[in-house]
């Protein structure tokens, strides 16, 4: 992401399955971005479990599909989080259809008005598994990237996300998280049906 003649203003974090820790990656981005003397703007893009929201205690408030929907102005939903010292964009309320508000000609401007007004974007987005959201916002991405569990995560999982995402050579890496250096092995096909048979996993599917 080091493109020293252009570079990306807008990164997206998303995973394969629930659990690889997106979030986590996403805030941590923003602090450090922020830290740098950037002017940083995290947007909660997962507007089915919107951990971020939850996590910086703006999960009740007015967000994103709010600003979509054309209820709110930018300037009442944006918010300053003092304590990492970037900008929020929390969720908002719920919405039966998260994908066509993601994909809506709104959200194509209020993206590209945001790259003007601030140095760096970083949009948390849901497991690209389960749900279409991330394909979707990832139109909207200059880079995505990919955050996968350690010895966790299926192989075939994360190749077949992979290859959903690679369109335009948006991915810039894969982010390993949680990794325990002493129990470190190789992946195995079990974690495979563990994913596919879990009740959160496939809770996405139905909500």
């Amino acid at each position: 992401m080091t493109d020293v003649d252009n570079p990306p203003k807008v990164i997206q974090l998303t995973s394969t399955v629930p659990g690889e820790g997106k979030t986590t990656i996403a805030l941590s981005l923003a602090a450090s971005a922020a830290s740098a003397g950037l002017k940083v703007l995290l947007i909660d893009a997962d507007l089915r479990h919107p951990s971020a929201s939850r996590v910086l205690n703006l999960l009740n408030e007015a967000g994103l599909v709010d600003l979509l929907l054309g209820h709110v102005k930018t300037q009442e939903v944006v918010k300053f989080h003092k304590a990492a010292s970037y900008w929020v964009l929390p969720a908002g309320n719920k919405t039966q259809n998260p994908p066509d508000l993601l994909g809506s000609d709104r959200m194509k401007s209020m993206v590209a008005s945001f790259k003007q007004s601030f140095d760096l974007v970083v949009i948390d987005t849901p497991p690209a598994g389960p749900v279409i959201d991330p394909i979707v916002v990832s139109q909207l991405s200059d880079k995505v990237v990919l955050v996968v569990r350690w010895a966790s995560t299926a192989r075939e999982l994360v190749k077949q996300c992979a290859h959903q995402l690679s369109g335009h050579k948006k991915i810039a890496g894969v982010a390993f998280n949680q990794v325990d250096d002493q129990q470190a092995q190789k992946y195995g096909k079990h974690a495979y049906s563990y994913y596919y048979g879990s009740r959160y996993y496939k809770r996405y599917y139905s909500e």
